[in-house]
């Protein structure tokens, strides 16, 4: 009863933890196929919103340095003020003083034009001569060439007016506390703007370069998609032109020999069916291959034994075995290794990486069939003796018409579709495909597919 229970308990938690890959493997493709379908609209809607955040960064940087600026202006001000002020007091034994001096930086844009001579005998005119070529030398000592007003007006009446800019200087004396001698700065914008230029323009440049050049490529990857579209159009067209005369030729061959039982074995009807064949295999797979991409194409699902379907397999390819003297080596479990799948795709599967086996071999032909159950999950492992892959076309043997330059492949026979069909037919059945190789030391392909 224990044993039982345990058994029980240990089948539900391998079926919780099946139904959780097969359900993690789901999302992932479907995130992955859309993303597959819409590449160029999320690249189009990346690099306009990267853009956009340059240039929001671009503005802030922009305001940041201005408001460093006209501090830095301020400060030069004030310091430039404040020299002349103490040189003034000292001369003539005054006592004036710096009031604040961002008191007036809410009016920045604003400015005072005026030049009262005297104003109730605030700063005698003789002594304003020389407080302003006092004020003129320390400005151009510390940097400031822009142009400047000076005035002296009534605190009372002047500062309630919302148009005046000033730097406020306030006599410490009773009878003058009324009067203000201002200094403002009717071109300070010039100045912050001469300062900022080469920035703005820099950033203004950078922006409309980078988004140049991301049209640019944004253009030629809408061109590329566009033209790929059209040629796979033109291949599946012309695949789907093509089954109709062969399949014409099959039937006449078919009759042929049903009437002419004397031609029975001819070597050259023969090489017909066999090439007629082969070519009608391959038009198939580009068909598959076409509708599994374009999702229009359901798998006929029913429980297989895997075991079945590469014995199978390696049944078809007896004949070309024999002919390179290879050696195949099964090995299997004893009990059934059921899965779901459709059996014509699997079957097709395991002879494609059969015959790869047997075609990219330099020697003779040793390939090895063995089935592990790992995690829910059958591996069905090909190894095998041939030329081998390199590291850098491992990444690129799984993609359509792709084949890689090593030794004399390009003497051997095929389209280049044979694995990107065997990858896309294993993501419908949810498995996956893995390849492990090296050059002169053969290749082991290992498919990865969920336990029925």
């Amino acid at each position: 009863m224990l044993n039982s229970s345990f058994l029980i308990c240990v089948n539900i938690s391998k079926l919780a933890s099946h139904h959780s890959s097969t359900l993690s493997y789901q999302i992932n493709q479907l995130l992955k196929n859309w993303i597959t379908h819409h590449r160029i609209p999320l690249l189009f809607s990346a690099v306009c919103l990267a853009l956009l955040l340059l240039i929001v960064f671009q503005v802030n940087w922009l305001l940041t340095s201005r408001a460093l600026v006209e501090e830095q202006f301020d400060q030069r001000v004030s310091l430039a003020l404040g020299s002349a002020l103490t040189e003034y007091n000292t001369k003539y034994s005054k006592d004036l003083f710096l009031e604040e001096f961002n008191s007036c930086a809410d009016n920045k844009d604003k400015a005072c034009y005026f030049f009262e001579s005297d104003v109730k005998n605030a700063i005698p005119k003789s002594e304003q001569a020389v407080l302003l070529k006092t004020l003129s030398g320390y400005m151009s000592c510390f940097g400031i060439d822009e142009g400047y007003d000076v005035a002296i007006f009534n605190n009372q009446s002047y500062c309630a007016e919302d148009d005046a800019y000033c730097c406020a200087i306030n006599p410490n004396v009773i009878e003058m506390a009324d009067y203000q001698l201002s200094v403002s700065f009717p071109r300070r914008g010039d100045y912050v703007f001469d300062k900022l230029k080469f920035m703005m323009l820099s950033s203004v440049l950078i922006s409309l370069l980078l988004g140049l050049v991301s049209f640019i490529i944004l253009r030629a990857l809408v061109q590329q998609k566009r033209i790929t579209e059209n040629n796979i159009d033109f291949f599946n067209n012309t695949a789907h032109e093509l089954k109709t005369p062969l399949a014409n030729i099959t039937l006449a061959l078919s009759l042929f020999n049903r009437k002419n039982k004397e031609h029975e074995g001819n070597k050259y009807l023969h090489i017909i069916e066999t090439e007629n064949s082969k070519l009608i295999t391959q038009i198939k797979r580009v068909l598959y291959l076409s509708k599994m991409e374009s999702e229009e194409y359901r798998l006929q699902e029913e429980e297989l034994d895997l075991r079945a379907i590469v014995n199978k397999a390696v049944g078809y390819m007896e004949m070309i075995i024999n002919e390179k003297k290879g050696i195949i080596e099964i090995d299997f479990p004893a009990n059934e290794c059921l899965v779901k799948g459709d059996p014509f795709h699997l079957n097709n599967i395991c002879i494609n990486l059969i015959d790869n086996a047997l075609k990219y071999c330099e020697r003779k032909p040793h390939l090895s069939i063995s089935i592990r159950e790992e995690r829910c999950r059958y591996k069905l492992i090909f190894s095998d003796n041939g030329i081998g892959i390199s590291k850098n076309d491992q990444a690129h043997i799984f993609k359509k018409f792709q084949r890689v330059n090593t030794g004399d492949i390009r003497e051997t026979k095929g389209f280049g579709i044979g694995l990107s069909y065997v990858k896309k037919a294993l993501e419908l059945h949810k498995a996956y495909i893995e390849v492990k190789s090296e050059l002169n030391k053969g290749s082991q392909f290992e498919i990865s597919i969920p336990i029925s």
